[in-house]
């Protein structure tokens, strides 16, 4: 048998299994878990160079995300909350956040 033919003989076998492979991976559900919310939206956060990410803290309970801290001004609040709500799992928010410097 030839080299070519080996890998003719081979190609559709791992073409199945490289597809396999793929949907098993595409396939998993996305982590909804609070501690995975809260990382995922202290990431976004982070992110968002218009928010101070240190000033703003981040919890998660039952799928309900608890913003706490202290923003610029209410498009600041607005733009945290809008964010935090945009989060997979997230079943809704709970602001706490301060607008301005008191």
């Amino acid at each position: 048998m030839t080299p070519r033919s080996r890998i003719a003989r081979l190609a559709l076998p791992l073409a199945v299994l490289a597809m396999a492979a793929t949907q098993a991976v595409t396939a998993a559900p996305p982590d909804t878990s609070d501690r995975a919310i809260t990382a995922e939206v202290q990431a976004r956060l982070a992110n968002t160079r218009a928010l101070d990410r240190a000033r703003i803290r981040v919890s998660t309970t039952d799928g309900v995300v608890k913003l706490e801290g202290t923003v610029r001004d209410d498009k600041q609040r607005t733009m945290a909350m809008e964010l935090a709500r945009s989060v997979r799992g997230v079943s809704a928010v709970s602001d706490e956040l301060r607008a301005g410097t008191d």
